[in-house]
């Protein structure tokens, strides 16, 4: 510094006082945003500590196991995670299951999430899978057939409910179109609401590090032969449930384990419904790419790739001809063929008649 022809040096420990200071208040006087970020990228780094996998399992007969009435279960794809993660980590692994055979959502809310143990079990775990939306499906599917036929007559199982819809088409044709028109016009919102419900109450309880897989829906009734274009609609009813699914998963940070697009329903029971045990071995393989098993190993964060979400499908407009295809319109052609026949032979009985009138009035005259 010149001063008057005096040049004075500054002392490099103050330079150095200075540019600390000036570091120090952009990092802790700027709104807070410095700290902040630091407070986020520690959370970001939360690694696990634990020396044991806790899973926990929510869901129906299929996270259960279910293999028959009055079999015993098979081994799950929620055991076969544990079994794996085990593997892959060297570290023990649980896997605690809260399923029941028929549980729909209302329920794993009402009955499931309410349970001490269960809340307990999901605070504590590392892994979370939930399999539920099936049996809304289904009892919504009963509903609607008892609509149709006008009956109250309860259906023991969705079988039960088809086999009386195939019926009363059979006795009704027509009656396809009033079976098309209810499920085309699903109500969805009840669905939304239990499963963000469950949402809501599993990301109160579940740690920070835990990870959270669901399985969407498959298409268990793809191979039935369903009157008219059933199969069209219930496709699209499941679509829809299923993109409900999607539609939270950045929310609630869930990954979805897509079923809908996979071979599943190749590997079922006999019933067609539930999958046998490559069934569950083939959903554990498909949850497993959903997992980042190396957090348990302390390995840089695994990149796993987001299923695209679908598109929601509108309601579809059917007719006569889309319904029973072109038997109207071939019906309608016998019976117009059939009627024109009548109607020539008719004229031409008429015109014979009066042509043998006239000759016998003739031959009077002769």
């Amino acid at each position: 510094m010149n001063m008057g022809g005096y040049t004075k040096k500054v002392p490099g420990r103050f330079l150095a006082f200075l540019v600390a200071l000036s570091i120090f208040g952009s990092v802790f006087f700027c709104d807070g945003t410095a700290v902040s970020g630091y407070a986020s990228q520690v959370h970001e780094q939360t690694v696990w500590d634990g020396d044991r996998i806790y899973c926990t399992a929510f869901g129906d007969s299929i996270a259960k196991g279910y293999k028959g009435k009055g079999q015993e279960d098979l081994r799950s794809y929620t055991q076969l995670i544990a079994d794996r993660m085990s593997a892959e980590t060297g570290h023990p692994a649980e896997c605690e299951k809260f399923a029941k055979n028929g549980l729909d959502s209302s329920r794993l809310n009402s009955e499931i999430l309410t349970m001490e143990e269960a809340l307990a079990s999901l605070e504590r775990a590392d892994i979370i899978t939930l399999t539920i939306g099936a049996n809304d499906l289904m009892q919504e599917f009963k509903k609607a057939a008892q609509e149709v036929l006008g009956t109250e007559r309860k259906f023991s199982s969705v079988y039960d409910a088809f086999d009386a819809l195939q019926e009363g088409v059979e006795n009704n044709p027509l009656l396809i179109v009033r079976i098309l028109d209810v499920l085309n016009n699903w109500d969805y919102g009840i669905f939304e609401e239990q499963w963000t419900t469950a949402m809501e109450t599993i990301t109160e309880h579940r740690k920070d590090t835990a990870q959270l897989v669901v399985t969407n829906i498959y298409n268990p009734v793809s191979q039935f032969e369903l009157p008219g274009a059933m199969n069209g609609i219930v496709e699209d009813i499941i679509c829809n449930m299923n993109q409900i699914m999607y539609e939270y998963a950045q929310d609630y940070d869930y990954r979805v384990v897509d079923l809908f697009d996979s071979d599943i329903c190749g590997h079922t029971l006999e019933d067609g419904l539930h999958p046998d045990q490559e069934g569950q071995e083939l959903i554990a393989d498909l949850a497993a790419e959903k997992i980042d098993s190396g957090r348990f190993k302390g390995e840089p964060e695994k990149e796993i790739k987001e299923e695209p979400r679908p598109e929601k499908r509108k309601p579809r407009k059917y007719s006569l001809w889309t319904v029973f295809g072109p038997l109207p319109q071939i019906v309608f052609a016998i019976l117009l063929s059939v009627t024109a026949v009548i109607l020539l032979w008719m004229m031409k009985k008429r015109n014979i008649n009066l042509y043998r009138k006239r000759n016998k009035n003739k031959v009077k005259n002769d």
